[in-house]
């Protein structure tokens, strides 16, 4: 069975499922080189269909995740482009007049943003036929059907939409190593479909049943706008206020903690009010005004952190179940997924990579696969879907568009040797040089897991300031993560019940031994790790380096961070990689075929 699955918004993905697998999966934003890029996904799904070799007409279903698409206004105004500015003068011109009581009415984005209005970027012209349209919110959630038919030549009839956060829950167990056991699956996120928490149960034969659902747990939207309240961009920067909140103290954020506590509380399974706010941004900064930065970010994820606790194990102890899968946007806070990882009444967790709205694209095909078997009446075996192990699903350069791509390198300012061994690498890195990494097929997702990553000796403290100064560009507070080979990871996580994290999903406490050998990739504040566990048979290649630096120096750990240049996506090919080492003062260059580095 072949089934083409797509998410249609921030950012457009796309995956290619055939017989049980995942073959296939990127973002649209790798082509586009916009970050976040929520454009129709054309560039990806050639990509997925052309890497299977099949055609449109070759597919048994195509499988669009969410039920209800993003509004035509936020479609047409394309958030990935806003700025934090941006997202301050929807606050001030659409929300507050009416929160003031000075209007009934917001006024459209149309009329606030007019400049950021691109009616163009969907095939056909569909999204300029919309515009005067009296019914176009209602049709665009059910034209998007037609849209990718239209655009594959194939019947609607082909063409389903999957609920979005059986999306997330499929994706959560269908990514884990998890099968024919019950296991409780958990999603909770912004908003999806008119939900943004439930909690289900996979059985032994991986059917799945919903036990609860709400739309009254607004962790994600709250956190979304304190990331505005503290000046960064909502939907892009929640992570820099996860990475800020270890510097504040609990002493002095005692007062915001209360503002948090006040609003939002567990009640056995379910998410109830004290006080609900009348809005996610301005209720919230009368009250925080004139405390600390820091211990409002403390504050805030403090709070996120004791109600996830709170949900999950009122969760267990409801339903009975200890084995636990999350997703949704909020699974990709890593501090409050290792909070969980250590309950005691966890038995296991798994966290897939980049659970946010981005992996529907994954589990949608999923979903329709399931869907068609049971109405062909042909068993589901849900065994047969191999787990995500490895998320490099997206593209990998040929050996002829590599040599190509190196003649634009000038042979008197830079060495280039063919075919690096690992031993090399490791002997470059052991001496303090700063490498990136484009080799292999790209990852999926938001997290670069070596094949498109910047590698560093994680022992030396400075190497940081180096990184940033050389390329990223990132907020002075903001750590970088480590790579642990699979045969360090006793020595420097504290992970007793073996909890694996082959995407960077969950943050660990370090041991000793581990901060001291990772000081430059863990958080300096409260010494964890966002740690991407390596075992040999994920990624051979990228594991064969670390082996060889651990022989040169006892330490079985890179520092990683993504490859790219500060506001742009990740790099995809080599020559955008060529293009990003020569304007950025990292030191070396690792292709597929070749080794490049600055005299």
């Amino acid at each position: 069975m072949r089934i083409l699955s797509v998410y249609s918004s921030f950012p457009s993905s796309v995956s290619l499922y055939v017989d049980g697998q995942i073959v296939a999966a990127t973002h649209e934003e790798r082509f586009t080189r916009s970050k976040n890029d929520e454009a129709f996904p054309a560039q990806s799904i050639k990509f997925c269909l052309d890497k299977a070799g099949i055609k449109a007409d070759d597919l048994d279903g195509v499988a669009i995740a969410s039920f209800l698409a993003h509004s035509f206004e936020d479609t047409v105004t394309r958030r990935s482009t806003w700025t934090s500015h941006d997202y301050l003068k929807e606050q001030h011109e659409r929300w507050q007049p009416i929160l003031s009581g000075e209007t009934g009415k917001s006024p459209s984005l149309l009329e606030i943003f007019p400049d950021r209005v691109d009616l163009d970027y969907y095939p056909n012209g569909v999204l300029r036929k919309l515009l005067d349209d009296p019914s176009k919110q209602p049709l665009i959630h059910e034209l998007r059907v037609n849209w990718f038919a239209d655009f594959l030549g194939l019947s609607p009839d082909k063409v389903r939409r999957i609920e979005h956060h059986k999306c997330h829950a499929y994706y959560s167990y269908y990514a884990s190593p998890f099968r024919s056991e019950k296991v409780l699956a958990l999603t909770i996120d912004g908003s999806g479909d008119g939900l943004n928490a439930t909690i289900g149960m996979f059985d032994e034969s991986g059917n799945y049943e919903r036990l609860y659902e709400t739309s009254e747990c607004n962790i994600a939207r709250i956190y979304r706008y304190m990331t505005l309240y503290l000046g960064m961009k909502p939907n892009e920067h929640e992570f820099k206020v996860m990475g800020l909140a270890p510097y504040g103290k609990a002493e002095y954020s005692e007062k915001a903690l209360n503002v948090f506590r006040e609003t939002l509380y567990v009640d056995g399974v379910e998410f109830k009010w004290h006080t609900k706010p009348t809005d996610s941004y301005f209720w919230f900064k009368e009250r925080l005004e004139g405390e600390r930065f820091d211990n409002v970010a403390f504050a805030l994820q403090t709070w996120v952190e004791e109600l996830l606790v709170k949900w999950v194990t009122n969760s267990i102890e409801k339903f009975g179940i200890n084995k636990i899968v999350v997703a949704g946007g909020v699974a990709m806070n890593i501090k409050a997924m290792g909070k969980i990882a250590e309950l005691d009444c966890v038995d296991s967790l798994f966290i897939g990579g980049s659970a946010s709205d981005e992996s529907m694209a994954i589990s949608a095909g999923i979903c329709l696969a399931e869907d068609l078997h049971k109405e062909n009446a042909s068993h589901w075996n849900h065994s047969a879907v191999k787990p995500l192990r490895s998320l490099y699903l997206g593209p990998e350069a040929s050996a002829e568009e590599e040599k190509e791509a190196t003649k634009q390198v000038d042979a008197d300012e830079y060495d280039i040797s063919p075919k690096p061994t690992s031993k090399e690498i490791a002997k470059l890195l052991q001496r303090g040089l700063i490498m990136a990494r484009c080799a292999g097929q790209m990852e999926f997702g938001q997290r670069a897991l070596g094949n498109r990553s910047i590698l560093a000796d994680p022992k030396d403290p400075l190497v940081k300031e180096k990184i940033n100064s050389a390329i990223k560009n990132r907020d002075f507070w903001m750590p970088f993560a480590p790579i642990v080979m699979d045969k360090f990871v006793d020595k420097y996580l504290a992970n007793h019940k073996g909890i694996d994290s082959p995407h960077m999903t969950i943050g660990y406490n370090t041991t000793k031994e581990g901060y001291s050998a990772m000081i430059a990739a863990c958080h300096p504040a409260d010494k964890t790790a966002r740690a991407q566990i390596l075992t040999k048979d994920i990624n051979q290649e990228l594991y064969e380096i670390i082996l060889e630096f651990s022989k040169l120096t006892e330490r079985g750990a890179l520092l990683n961070t993504s490859f790219n240049l500060h506001g742009f996506p990740i790099v995809n090919t080599p020559k955008e990689a060529i293009f990003v080492f020569q304007n950025s003062g990292l030191d070396g260059l690792i292709l597929n075929n070749y080794l490049i580095l600055k005299k």
